[in-house]
């Protein structure tokens, strides 16, 4: 055997063949969208809005059409702080008043990556992938039974049936019998018969048992 040469194992082969695979499937993919392109009729020029009514007309006439301005919402804002997740999570208001000073907080997504060793059939081996979940302010504050932060971000807006993770608030505050955030979750509309991401029914709302010295 020569020296510049090595055996290649029966996974590194299938590797290397599922990969020039996967290399001439992405430029066949490439070529066809690029014909498409080229062979695709132009679009037609978008309508000139009507003139605008000049001073002293008033009002636009009825047979004419104000143009209505339509703005996309703002895109989601995603924090993977465990800083902020624990403000949240501890029910720290002092914290909690400072982080909701920027309105895009209330709503934002709390993001957590995990690696986690995965099977790899087309590989044959076992590979390192990274997960992310995602969770909301709302649903870290119901879990752990902090009313008064879920009061405060349900006050500032945050969306009662939001299910980031497959999960809403009020399951979550359900699940872990947290009967004053339930309440607060209900009285701000959220919806007591959505199911989970999974397709689970709703938690019935967990009563926990006395405390010491409760009978």
């Amino acid at each position: 055997m020569s020296k510049d040469t090595f055996p290649f194992t029966d996974t590194s082969l299938r590797s290397l063949r599922l990969e020039q695979e996967h290399q001439d499937w992405e430029n066949a993919r490439r070529a066809l969208a690029h014909r498409r392109a080229m062979t695709r009729a132009p679009l037609a020029p978008a309508p000139l809005p009507p003139p605008a009514p000049s001073a002293g007309r008033g009002a636009p006439g009825p047979g004419r059409r104000k143009l209505q301005e339509v703005r996309a919402p703002p895109p989601a804002v995603r924090c993977r702080d465990v800083a902020v997740h624990n403000t949240f999570m501890c029910g720290d208001m002092r914290g909690v008043y400072a982080l909701l000073k920027d309105p895009a907080m209330v709503n934002a997504l709390m993001e957590t990556v995990h690696e986690e060793m995965m099977w790899t059939p087309e590989m044959g081996m076992w590979t390192l992938t990274s997960k992310v979940r995602q969770t909301s302010a709302l649903r870290l504050a119901a879990s752990r039974g902090h009313a008064g932060c879920v009061e405060e971000l349900l006050f500032r807006g945050a969306e009662a049936d939001a299910d980031p993770g497959g999960r809403t608030a009020l399951q979550d505050a359900c699940a872990g019998g947290h009967a004053p955030c339930v309440r607060l979750l209900l009285n701000h509309g959220a919806a007591p018969d959505l199911m989970t991401a999974d397709g689970s029914a709703p938690p019935a709302p967990r009563r926990r048992g006395p405390g010491p010295g409760q009978e």
